[in-house]
């Protein structure tokens, strides 16, 4: 169940509308609950002087000038936003416009906005309604002039984070960050190999293949969410064995015959519509992929951030490095946890669900292959590499890790050949390199 929340939160904080809804929801309350309380109580109180002083006619043709400049203030902001984005994107890939929507600064300034916006149009409705003939709400009107005065600086501030947004050492710190959240959610503390973690569970249908029951899901998409906690109490509570043949962020075609179930010791058509049905409920498919499980999300964005960078068109060293330099401290960070088992048991022991996760090696190469693949005629980027290769190498314990290391460092031996006539020291790298390999070895 928190696995969907969670999910769910991942879609909205993607959802640029979200924050600002909820502001002008706040604003539209505020300006209508000071109205009330002006109205109710505060009419014979006498105010200070810097509280607006003047009639209700001045206040309706002060106010809508207001209105129409905080449109205009929202629209730049919007017109701002897109201009500088589609700069960005073009340099370090369309996948930049989700984070910076993604962003909480992002989504609080445009709040302000229209909140703004909210609150000046919810005074005209206010000063031209019948209330207002003998009574004139000063603290009222005063309050919204002065959220006029703040977004002045909302504006200055909201430009500052714009031009900050699309900076590439920026856009890459807040991928990495989101990296690194995922890595502490998704992973447990330990440095143990699942395979040596997990119990010998030789409980297994043998004959599972044979006589187990195939779940066809009706619809095309990205998986977002497999809740593996339904899944295990659905087995236990039925005696069931459930084989998945995908993860989260597997594209999954419909239908595709991907998850197997089956009963122990009944033929496989006994399993009932219900259980099927409650099975298909725990996964989660939409149009696009999501972080909630894929701890592969964020890798693919910095990846991509770099191999954009590599690109003849852009040829940014500096930028492909920074992304190494975040991987790397992404990796020392794995190699500290354990990812989830692919081998799921129950309370007594005994194993009820196979399931494909993200191990070491999968990780390390979704995090390096590209990048070295697309540096091969860049020397500066693949000796970054390939010293950061060598302080992972250091750190990796589990076998997994070394034999992914191990793989990326050969990968970096052959580029060398190509680099011969471009790098001075080559035999210098290339013995750095046999070195390497032998001790991954």
């Amino acid at each position: 169940m928190f696995s969907k929340i969670f999910n769910i939160w991942q879609i909205l904080k993607g959802n640029l509308a979200f924050v600002p809804g909820i502001y002008c929801l706040i604003s539209c309350g505020l300006v209508f609950a000071t109205y009330a309380i002006e109205f109710q109580y505060l009419q014979s109180i006498d105010l200070p002087g810097y509280i607006f002083q003047g009639t209700t006619d001045d206040a309706k043709s002060v106010i809508v000038t207001l209105l129409s400049a905080m449109i205009t203030m929202a629209t730049l902001a919007i017109s701002i936003t897109m201009v500088v984005l589609s700069l960005a994107a073009s340099q370090l890939g369309p996948r930049l416009i989700k984070t910076f929507m993604s962003n909480q600064r992002t989504k609080d300034y445009f709040g302000m906005f229209f909140a703004t916006v909210v609150a000046c149009f919810v005074l005209t409705i206010i000063l031209h309604s019948r209330n207002t003939s003998s009574f004139t709400p000063q603290i009222t009107i005063s309050l919204v002039f002065m959220m006029c005065f703040i977004n002045l600086f909302v504006l200055l501030g909201f430009v500052h984070h714009v031009a900050q947004s699309c900076i590439a050492d920026n856009v890459i710190k807040q991928v990495a960050d989101d990296l690194k959240d995922a890595l502490c959610r998704l992973t447990t503390n330990g440095t143990t190999d699942n395979e040596e973690a997990q119990k010998d569970t030789s409980d297994w249908p043998e004959d599972f293949e044979e006589k187990s029951k195939k779940l066809i899901f009706e619809q095309s998409g990205y998986v977002q969410l497999i809740d593996y906690e339904q899944l295990l109490d659905i087995a236990t509570d039925n005696d069931l064995y459930i084989r998945i043949n995908f993860k989260a962020g597997h594209f999954l075609i419909q239908q595709e015959e991907s998850v197997f179930v089956r009963y122990p010791s009944k033929p496989s058509e006994v399993i009932s519509d219900v259980i099927i049905n409650r099975i298909k409920e725990a996964f989660i498919i939409g149009d696009t992929r999501t972080q909630t499980q894929d701890i592969e999300y964020s890798i693919r964005h910095l990846v991509e951030i770099a191999v954009r960078a590599l690109s003849p068109g852009i040829n940014d060293s500096f930028t492909a490095i920074s992304v190494l330099d975040k991987l790397s401290e992404a990796m020392a960070i794995l190699f500290e946890k354990r990812t989830r088992s692919d081998k799921i048991i129950d309370d007594k022991g005994t194993k009820r669900i196979e399931a494909i996760s993200s191990d070491e090696a999968d990780i390390i190469f979704t995090a390096f292959d590209q990048i070295r693949y697309n540096a091969q005629t860049m020397p500066s980027v693949m000796r970054h590499l390939l010293k950061i290769l060598k302080v992972l190498s250091e750190m990796a314990e589990k076998k997994s890790a070394r034999s992914a290391l191990r793989v990326q460092a050969e990968g970096v031996k052959q580029s060398l050949n190509s680099l011969k006539a471009y790098v001075p020291d080559h035999k210098q790298l290339e013995q750095q390199t046999e070195d390497l390999i032998k001790a991954l070895s």
